[in-house]
């Protein structure tokens, strides 16, 4: 698999599972689930590094 095409699917594919994750799970008639929020961001943040560090592998910095 190329590198740009799994780095693209490492980046977006983890946020995206965990919040459709938690949307199908969320109980009817509630507010803003703050922690859901946060585990998303945090999520996002690793699973962008790890990203980028697999799409810039082998390319001069």
């Amino acid at each position: 698999m190329d590198k740009k095409i799994l780095g693209n699917f490492i980046i977006y594919f983890p946020p995206i599972a965990f919040m459709a994750f938690s949307l199908v799970l969320k109980k009817e008639n509630t507010g803003i689930d703050w922690t859901a929020i946060v585990i998303t961001v945090i999520i996002g943040m690793i699973s962008g590094a790890i990203g980028k560090r697999i799409k810039s592998k082998g390319e001069v910095e």
